[in-house]
């Protein structure tokens, strides 16, 4: 039986006792007109009864739709606040490989160059990371039409809008890595397809910082460096190399991917940051709005 009928019932059971006496009494006096005031009492009695047993019914249902939305509106809280740490990261990670790129681009313009300061930038630009920040909660709310749940209607169009701008703006950076980091790649491919370094010097890095990855893939068999190499093949002279072409346009063309990638993941995350802001602007106003209810129903 629905919750708004087994409120009647308790309700109005024992006036109803109450007027079903009265009503026999008057049956058996022969008062018919104070017979009929008391049915039509008890008509109003049990029309009270039901508005008052639906609007016990939308209370419960608008409390139990706040609980809902404030479930929810904590998840994308934390689902914001986590891309905005992880956003963070991978921005200064970006920075980086930016800054790598350039110092070995400006390394092209002067004439006398240390070898052994620019070999250490080499690397870093050659990694690359797709990162997308965590869309669970907000895309689950659009789907679902759980977004209904809620109460502002501002807020419902800035998270649909934050998804589709950050959709938008994650298929750029795809395209930005096809265009520029994998061309760029595969120049250096082309230029370089082994290592400027020396057998010693090769031999020291798989001895020290690549130890336990070499190892790993000298268990599995998948190793395409021999664990007692002889001689380094096709090693690539770093003077030469900065005398070429193409090596040149392939530093190029990684930093222009981690420049542009750096500024696009900074767009994402100010838009995620000032999402967050308007979050915790409700939070606040809804903080403040229950406790001016709470006060007022302190004083009365």
């Amino acid at each position: 039986m629905p919750k708004p009928f087994c409120f009647i019932i308790t309700w109005c059971k024992p006036m109803i006792k109450f007027f079903r006496k009265i009503r026999q009494k008057m049956l058996t006096e022969n008062k018919f007109s104070k017979y009929l005031i008391y049915a039509i009492g008890e008509i109003i009695l049990v029309v009270i009864g039901i508005l008052i047993a639906f609007q016990v019914n939308e209370w419960n249902a608008q409390r139990n739709k706040a609980k809902a939305e404030e479930i929810v509106l904590i998840q994308l809280q934390n689902d914001l606040e986590k891309s905005q740490i992880e956003l963070e990261e991978i921005i200064e990670v970006y920075l980086e490989r930016t800054k790598a790129s350039a110092f070995v681009l400006r390394s092209f313009w002067k004439t006398e160059k240390s070898n052994d300061s620019i070999a250490k930038y080499l690397e870093i630009p050659g990694i690359t990371r797709i990162y997308s920040p965590i869309l669970g909660t907000a895309r689950s709310l659009i789907s679902s039409g759980k977004i209904d749940l809620l109460r502002s209607y501002d807020l419902k169009n800035d998270i649909v809008s934050y998804v589709e701008k950050v959709d938008a703006k994650l298929i750029d950076i795809v395209r930005h890595e096809e265009s520029y980091f994998r061309k760029g790649k595969e120049l250096l491919f082309e230029v370089m397809p082994s290592t400027y370094l020396s057998k010693e010097e090769l031999e020291i890095l798989l001895e020290g910082t690549l130890s336990d990855a070499f190892k790993a893939r000298i268990s599995d068999g998948t190793n395409t460096i021999a664990p007692d190499l002889d001689t380094v093949p096709f090693q690539a002279d770093l003077s030469e190399l900065l005398q070429n072409e193409k090596f040149f346009l392939a530093y190029k063309k990684l930093f222009i991917s981690h420049y542009n990638m750096h500024a696009m993941y900074g767009e994402i995350l100010e838009m995620t940051n000032e999402l967050l802001l308007k979050l915790e602007q409700l939070n606040l106003s809804d903080l403040e709005q229950k406790n001016k209810e709470s006060e007022a129903t302190t004083k009365s």
